[in-house]
């Protein structure tokens, strides 16, 4: 019985993240992605910052 509404829940929200917009609308969409983009661009360099930390500490130990 969840399993039902769980794939409803589902369907609605897919419907409503790709079906309830038109092409017009889709300027908000862009710019969410741009923001995850960029969270993940510095997460990247925040972990290219680390890693050689991290290596060391390891050495070290």
């Amino acid at each position: 019985m969840n399993f039902h509404r769980l794939f409803l829940l589902l369907v609605v929200a897919i419907f409503l993240v790709f079906g309830g917009h038109s092409g017009v609308e889709a300027a908000p969409r862009w710019k969410l992605g741009k923001k995850l983009e960029k969270v993940g661009k510095n997460v990247f360099k925040a972990a290219q910052k680390a890693l050689p930390v991290v290596a060391g500490f390891k050495a070290l130990g």
